[in-house]
């Protein structure tokens, strides 16, 4: 795993909670694996947690002949040659997540900003996708960027590919950046085209690198993962296959924990005065018992003046958009704490446990336990 990474610092976080409470393990963390991979074919070790993000590590994989556990999405035709285990974060609601957060900001235009793809892990690919096909479902398409060259050799050349995209895109639009770092560039590519974020372009990452999202200007929107999950589950795992307790291959995949929303997508771009006026009280008061009624005496019109207005803009009712907020703070309160499901729906604004379900079971197809 890569220690100058946060994404692999909070896996190898959570990999060490479970050896302290499950394991009597010596642990070996690699800062640059695949510069050691002549050691590494060589090493004497039961098993390896590994980052398939690599080309050269997953080719030396079959020459080690312990069990091994990949952190990372990969192509099925590349897991059926390796045959190992896997654990990976669920980058189809990841996007999912992060073109909802957008969309219901009443943008019309929508954009990704990704990678040139470098190594066999397919989470870019799967976050854009995932990303564009949910923006189809808002009734929107989705403009992609993916660049010809690689960060790393060529910051330059990448970042004027990167402005000359930015500048053609209509505005306002709503951005996903495939991750915090990239969403950098994008804040950046930004600045050097005097283009105002979040009112022209509102921006949201993916990984919550808290450093990274509060450094930029703006402070960088962004959807934290569990990544420690992800590094417990793999150890959990690794252990099974080691003590003959798990003889198949598994594929485990781990829900993001939440949405942290700063500067730059905290946007309400609606023609409309009055439904931006409503959804920003929505957003501050969704968690009290609140009605349409109440909203409408609040920014000062009748209940079915207002209803009309929603509909005709955004499409779905005042009481579609408060059920939205509180299934957002649902969510985030069922992926990142241990509370009762009683307690999430009084928290979330929801009448009850049961009621918030039913809610979950038609918006999601699933009940929030499945969630967690």
């Amino acid at each position: 795993m890569n220690l100058g990474n946060v994404y692999d610092r909070g896996i190898i976080r959570g990999i060490t909670k479970y050896v302290h409470s499950n394991g009597r393990w010596q642990l070996y963390v690699e800062e640059d694996p695949a510069d050691k991979l002549s050691v590494f074919t060589a090493w004497s070790g039961e098993g390896l947690i590994v980052d398939l993000d690599d080309r050269r590590i997953a080719k030396a994989i079959p020459q080690f002949a312990g069990k091994v556990v990949g952190i990372g999405c990969l192509a099925p035709q590349v897991l059926r040659t390796l045959d190992i285990s896997t654990v990976k974060t669920d980058d189809q609601m990841i996007a999912e997540w992060a073109a909802d957060h957008l969309a219901e900001k009443g943008l019309e235009h929508f954009a990704y900003c990704g990678m040139r793809l470098r190594g066999l892990d397919q989470w870019d690919a799967v976050r854009r996708e995932s990303f564009c096909r949910r923006i189809l479902r808002h009734g929107q398409e989705c403009s992609v960027f993916t660049g010809r060259q690689h960060l790393s050799q060529h910051w330059g050349s990448m970042l004027k590919e990167l402005t000359e995209w930015l500048e053609k895109l209509p505005k306002p639009v709503g951005l996903m950046a495939c991750n915090d770092s990239q969403g950098r560039y994008v804040l950046e590519g930004c600045r050097q085209l005097d283009i105002r974020v979040p009112q022209d372009v509102a921006v949201i990452g993916v990984d919550n690198d808290e450093l990274m999202c509060e450094l930029a200007i703006p402070p960088l929107s962004s959807i934290a993962q569990h990544t420690e999950q992800i590094g417990f589950r793999a150890a959990q795992l690794l252990d099974e296959l080691m003590a003959g307790r798990q003889r198949r291959c598994v594929h485990l995949t781990v829900s993001p924990a939440c949405v942290v929303t700063r500067q730059s997508s905290d946007i309400v771009a609606l023609d409309d005065e009055v439904v931006s006026r409503a959804i920003e009280f929505i957003r501050d008061h969704s968690t009290e018992l609140l009605g349409v009624p109440e909203i409408a005496h609040q920014v000062g019109v009748s209940q079915s003046t207002l209803e009309k207005r929603f509909k005709a803009l955004l499409g779905h009712t005042v009481h579609d958009e408060l059920q939205k907020r509180r299934l957002d703070i649902a969510r985030r309160l069922l992926t990142s704490s241990k509370l009762s499901l009683q307690v999430i729906a009084e928290r979330s604004g929801f009448r009850s446990a049961h009621y918030m379900s039913a809610v979950f079971q038609r918006e999601f197809g699933y009940p929030p336990g499945k969630l967690r």
